[in-house]
């Protein structure tokens, strides 16, 4: 008896429900935990993802990285698919919406200038923590 394959991501076009993203996700996290199970694998992944982790990402990179849609980002952003697929492809954006999108998929926007070697963080408007300074 030969069993069918199940696709990791379902078919269906652009047009996928919540329930088919929650699925196809819960797979490939319990394909990735099962992968580094595996001491070796989870050296390589560490050592890799320590480079990978210091390049400039993408927006949609970001995203993928944290295992987001652009589906799952719609209602907290309040835009549509195609408006989040516009704003990851941007070359330039307001650093409001740049710090949305960060915190919508799990993260926190900081913005940092180097003066010879020395880092220094700078606040802007919004994004100032008043409890920092």
């Amino acid at each position: 008896m030969s069993k069918t394959k199940r696709p990791i991501v379902p078919d269906g076009g652009d047009e996928f429900t919540d329930e088919e993203f929650a699925t196809a996700t819960d797979r490939v996290a319990r394909a990735r935990e099962s992968a580094l199970s595996d001491p070796k694998f989870a050296q390589i992944v560490e050592e890799k993802g320590l480079v990978v982790s210091r390049r400039v990402r993408t927006l949609a990179a970001l995203r993928k990285a944290q295992g987001l849609t652009q589906a799952q980002l719609t209602e907290e952003l309040g835009m549509t698919q195609g408006e989040i697929s516009r704003l990851e492809r941007r070359e330039n954006l307001h650093l409001t919406t740049l710090a949305r999108f960060i915190e919508a998929t799990g993260g926190r926007l900081r913005i940092t200038a180097v003066y010879d070697g020395e880092e220094v963080e700078v606040g802007i408007g919004d994004l100032v923590d008043v409890n920092s300074e």
